[in-house]
């Protein structure tokens, strides 16, 4: 007998972030969770009923038909035919384009370059081919990193600063610490952030696509937001320094290794004191040389741990040792469904109903582990006021011995070392 027609149906989930404000629904003990909303999975429009429109017969022996969904499949981890080279001299490069290898991008400054393989070529082929010719040059794909931002499906709006233990300073705080932030695009006009001290910039492929300013603006409130608007940020007398690699690859908002290490590096020659990189991605010889310099130069990298589930490994630059990583939780200390978990994992921060400006004006609710990183890039920063001369490591510790433990006694691979407890900074 001829198999029933199966009608396939393609559901695309969009994941994006949201805000938090109430009190906490737990005490010291509680539990915790780069992420988003602790809710009901399903974010499509369909019913959830099995059942499938159209005309059908009505025999007894008719198996029912049932929509079967298929996934879309993943985004791409990297440039399937790049390279980003640290280390790149003339006659190597000469060499290379003999062999076939276009130079697409270089950076004189910090002499980052990005290289088109040859027709034919694999990235493994490429990447040992490369290194073969410069075995003391920095060689790597040019990996994907995106930002950890998910569908909201919270109705509740809690009290995150309460929750992350934040008191806001009373009268003229002139706190105005020098905060890095790698992000998409910002809304520089929106209403909470036009007296806002922001630099922008854009760097890496600023021919492409420029990316749009949803993401970058609600991170960016969130720690500058207007001291008298709906949603205060957390320093808004801060110096903020934003480079922006991300561009749009049809509806792929992305940034790559080569813009992302660009990014990182201008941040570090900017002498900001901490860098909040709301993004994940795979491992990169290149981006860990980029953490490396900055925790050499004594700027600790907060980063979010990702929004790919409890069962995913670990991303990318969180899971890096001298990087703070960062869950998310909800307002009863529950961490967030999709946040990644792991050893790496440093502090949980509110992240689930996070309310946090709209990419064109007013408020929206957003949930991720990318809105819970800033709430320790704010700790970090007010700790490093008290303590000028620590190091990051230094600075993670003592924030390690004020933050709330969640979970299992002691550090854990879903909290950490707890919810971070920002404080005043003033």
């Amino acid at each position: 007998m001829a198999p029933l027609p199966i009608r396939i149906v393609a559901v695309a989930t969009l994941f994006y972030a949201m805000p938090i404000f109430g009190s906490p629904a737990f005490d010291s003990k509680g539990a915790f969770a780069i992420a988003v909303q602790a809710d009901d999975d399903d974010d499509d429009d369909d019913d959830d009923d099995g059942s499938s429109a159209g005309d059908r017969d009505d025999d007894d022996d008719e198996p029912p038909q049932r929509i079967r969904r298929t996934a879309p499949p993943p985004p791409p981890e990297a440039a399937p035919s790049e390279l980003v080279v640290l280390g790149l001299d003339a006659t190597t490069r000469t060499e290379l384009e003999r062999l076939g290898y276009r130079l697409l991008r270089e950076d004189s400054l910090s002499g980052l370059a990005l290289l088109q393989l040859p027709r034919g070529v694999t990235l493994d082929a490429g990447l040992e081919a490369v290194a073969g010719l410069l075995p003391s040059a920095l060689v790597a794909p040019n990996s994907y990193y995106r930002n950890q931002a998910s569908a909201d499906c919270v109705a509740e709006i809690c009290d995150s600063w309460a929750l992350a233990g934040y008191a806001p300073p009373v009268g003229q705080c002139l706190f105005a610490p020098a905060i890095g932030v790698v992000d998409t695009g910002v809304n520089l006009e929106h209403d909470m952030l036009r007296n806002a001290d922001i630099r922008f910039e854009r760097v890496g492929d600023v021919g492409a696509a420029p990316s749009g300013p949803k993401h970058g603006t609600a991170v960016v409130a969130l720690l500058v937001g207007d001291p008298d608007g709906r949603v205060p940020g957390m320093l808004p007398a801060a110096k903020l320094h934003v480079a922006d690699p991300f561009v749009l690859a049809g509806r792929d908002e992305r940034a790559d290794a080569y813009g992302l290490y660009l990014a990182i590096a201008s941040l570090v020659a900017a002498e900001v004191e901490v860098i909040n990189l709301s993004l994940a991605g795979p491992a990169n010889l290149l981006i860990e040389r980029a953490v490396l310099d900055a925790d050499a130069a004594g700027i600790p990298i907060v980063a979010a741990v990702g929004n790919d589930g409890p069962r995913a490994g670990p991303r990318y630059p969180a899971a890096y040792a001298s990087v703070v990583a960062v869950t998310a939780v909800d307002a009863a200390g529950r961490v967030y469904r999709r946040a990644g978990q792991g050893a790496h994992v440093d502090f949980a921060a509110p992240g689930v109903g996070i309310s946090t400006a709209a990419s064109v004006s007013g408020v929206r609710v957003q949930t991720g582990t990318s809105f819970a990183a800033p709430f320790v890039t704010a700790a970090l920063a007010v700790a490093k006021s008290r303590r000028s001369d620590a190091t990051p490591a230094e600075l993670q510790a003592a924030l390690s011995e004020i933050s709330i433990d969640l979970g299992a006694p002691g550090r854990d691979p879903v909290f950490g070392n707890g919810l971070i407890q920002v404080g005043s900074p003033c």
